[in-house]
């Protein structure tokens, strides 16, 4: 009997509602905001359209090197050292994540640079040629790599938990 009564007085109140001037309110509001988006019979140009900014820039970290090449570099040379299959997938792993294969960054929260995140803090003196050449650095680093650690998945254990190797 409750739900009965609950529901006639639900449904009066919503015909008295939608007889009212606020339901021509509120419907109209809706068409406005349907317009707004490119909704049916709005016109041609909506805000979206006109407002809608340009396509960004896309930006390429140092400056248009070729990212690829320099992997190339490293996989060549790595596998000088013995290093392919999973050692390969090590060091791809904790160079991309150190640097994305960019030769000319620099984190200035753990001071390190290039692609193989030398830290002249850690490191020492940076070898000659390192800022400019990719080469350098990935020889450096997989010389660096065999010395510390023996190998790339080594190091990259390593870098997990310190993000330093």
């Amino acid at each position: 009997m409750e739900l009965a009564v609950v529901t006639v007085f639900a449904a009066a109140l919503i015909t008295l509602i939608y007889q009212s001037e606020l339901s021509s309110t509120f419907n109209n509001g809706v068409r406005q905001m349907v317009c707004l988006v490119g909704g049916p019979e709005c016109g041609d140009q909506t805000w979206v359209d006109h407002d809608r900014p340009d396509d960004p820039e896309e930006y390429e970290w140092g400056g248009g090197n070729n990212h690829a090449d320099n992997k190339n570099i490293a996989m060549q040379s790595a596998t000088s050292y013995g290093w392919t299959d999973q050692e390969w997938t090590c060091l791809d792993s904790m160079w991309s994540q150190m640097s994305g294969w960019d030769p000319s960054i620099v984190d200035p929260q753990y001071g390190t640079h290039g692609i193989v995140g030398f830290n002249p803090s850690v490191h020492g003196a940076m070898p000659d040629g390192f800022r400019s050449s990719a080469s350098v650095q990935i020889d450096w680093g997989l010389s660096y790599i065999e010395s510390t650690y023996g190998t790339p998945c080594q190091a990259w254990s390593y870098w997990q938990s310190t993000k330093s190797y």
